[in-house]
């Protein structure tokens, strides 16, 4: 009988098939779709672009500032009265008023990224009751409150130890690489103009970050708010007392409760499974659209940071994690790597470690052997404030900015970001882009300019696709290292669960 082709090696055909996809049918850099007294007109190889009214002119954009000349025509007020012209390279001029709309094209690399979000939403959508069920039954599981301090005793502990190593060696290389030295002043100013609106959206959000009130805010004022708002930091706070208490209450209408939520979890995690048959297609989508939109040129511009950063994410992965699991358990490194193949692809694609948080628990459960009532405590936990990927990025990013701009940070300025890029790890929604508006808090706390963020946004999304990889792999670790260190590690077994 001729053997299936494993779902994990369907995903990787679906992400390098996304990546070609995505290369050959990419958006231009310079094609521009402009509305003007109702009729769309393409334009193309233009070598610059005049926005004028009455007889003065307001700006000119050369060849290469495509992105800032439609984002400085959106921010312009009365655009009835804007007459924009199109320069040639021969010469040329093409004249446009009343111009209503500018946009860049939609080829069909982005066309069908659509299916990709409904995965996206799909998995988020469990995530919520996946993990109130799971941490209820998980808590009411451990009967004894002190073997639940203990646990999440341990479990915050490695969480903390594995968070400042990753902070460390983003520091680390940041100072030996010095990615920030290398920029020219003309690529900088080319990338503040480009996205110096974006980084003022999110430096407008104001976020600070105080401890107290972190801890305050933990505690939901109504716990089914945070449910329907998927605060995951207040849902594990309620999810967590509620089993706590229901483990301290013996009777039959306790049971009959735990029951429920056993069954809800049970039923998420299947639907996980049958969700994630759609994932090669998705994942192909969703790259597609990824290389498609932003293409590698943004890269090479960025490519010291890029480099350093991606650096720092491998070894974070593949020294530093394995290293851990030798030294916490006997665990195969290789086998242990070999299971998380779904759970690396569905995080890469997604960029979400809510999203991928339901394929975690399956994989930690039926491949791992780690005990439920262990993953369901300690995954959602990490999902919240385990965030190693983002925390190395918030360093590096913070080192590059600083050396872009001439700030030579002290070493007790670098303690300082490694104290605050790991607390504002912790406060980090498992949510795709959110890392950035982090980073601002960690920007300050040293006294980087915050509208710094405008030079790295370009590629973002590129590097938060790779950040959020260790980031679920440090909760899989971590669930390994807790279930071993309490003596419930079972064997790892390859051929079970859905994701062959």
């Amino acid at each position: 009988m001729k053997k299936k082709m494993a779902l994990h090696t369907k995903i990787v055909i679906g992400l390098i098939l996304g990546v070609i996809f995505g290369s050959v049918f990419h958006v231009s850099p310079s094609k521009i779709i402009v509305t003007a007294e109702g009729k769309q007109t393409e334009i193309d190889n233009w070598s610059s672009l005049e926005f004028k009214r009455a007889d003065s002119t307001l700006a000119v954009f050369d060849e290469k500032s495509q992105i800032t000349a439609i984002k400085y025509f959106t921010k312009l007020k009365d655009k009835s009265s804007i007459v924009m012209e199109a320069v040639y390279p021969d010469g040329m001029r093409e004249t446009f008023s009343k111009v209503s709309g500018m946009s860049r094209e939609k080829t069909i690399g982005v066309i069908f990224k659509p299916l990709g979000d409904i995965f996206i939403r799909l998995l988020n959508m469990i995530a919520v009751p996946l993990v109130l069920a799971s941490l209820i039954v998980g808590a009411a599981s451990l009967t004894d409150i002190r073997h639940i301090a203990k646990i999440g005793g341990k479990t915050l502990g490695f969480y903390a130890l594995t968070a400042v190593m990753a902070i460390t060696i983003g520091l680390l290389l940041a100072n030996i690489i010095q990615p920030g030295q290398h920029m020219t002043e003309e690529t900088k100013q080319r990338l503040m103009q480009a996205y110096q609106d974006d980084a003022s959206s999110k430096i407008e959000q104001n976020i600070s970050l105080n401890v107290v009130d972190f801890l305050v805010n933990m505690v939901p004022k109504n716990p089914f708010k945070a449910i329907a708002d998927g605060d995951f930091l207040q849902i594990v706070f309620f999810a967590i007392m509620t089993g706590v208490f229901l483990s301290q209450i013996h009777s039959e209408r306790t049971k009959a409760v735990i029951g429920f939520f056993d069954g809800l979890s049970g039923a998420m995690i299947l639907m996980v499974e049958k969700v994630m048959l759609i994932a090669p297609y998705a994942v192909f989508t969703l790259i597609s659209a990824t290389v498609a939109e932003f293409g590698f040129n943004i890269l090479q511009t960025l490519l010291l940071y890029s480099v350093t950063v991606v650096l720092g994410l491998a070894i974070l992965t593949f020294v530093e994690y394995p290293l851990l699991l030798r030294i916490f358990t006997k665990v195969n490194v290789i086998r242990f790597f070999r299971v998380q193949r779904p759970v690396i692809a569905v995080a890469f694609s997604t960029s979400s470690s809510a999203a991928t948080l339901p394929v975690t628990m399956d994989v930690c459960e039926k491949k791992l052997g780690v005990p439920n009532k262990i993953a369901s405590f300690v995954l959602p936990l990490g999902t919240t404030v385990n965030m190693d990927g983002t925390a190395l990025y918030q360093a590096v990013a913070a080192m590059f900015i600083a050396q872009v701009y001439g700030f030579d940070l002290t070493i007790t300025q670098q303690l300082t970001i490694v104290l605050t890029a790991a607390l504002a790890a912790i406060g980090t929604a498992p949510v795709p882009g959110v890392g950035l508006i982090m980073l601002i808090i960690v920007l300050k706390s040293v006294g980087v300019p915050e509208e710094g963020i405008a030079l790295i946004i370009g590629v973002d999304r590129l590097l938060d696709m790779c950040r959020t990889v260790p980031n679920v792999i440090a909760d899989s670790l971590a669930c390994v290292v807790i279930a071993n260190s309490e003596g419930e590690l079972g064997n790892i077994n390859e051929d079970s669960g859905n994701f062959n």
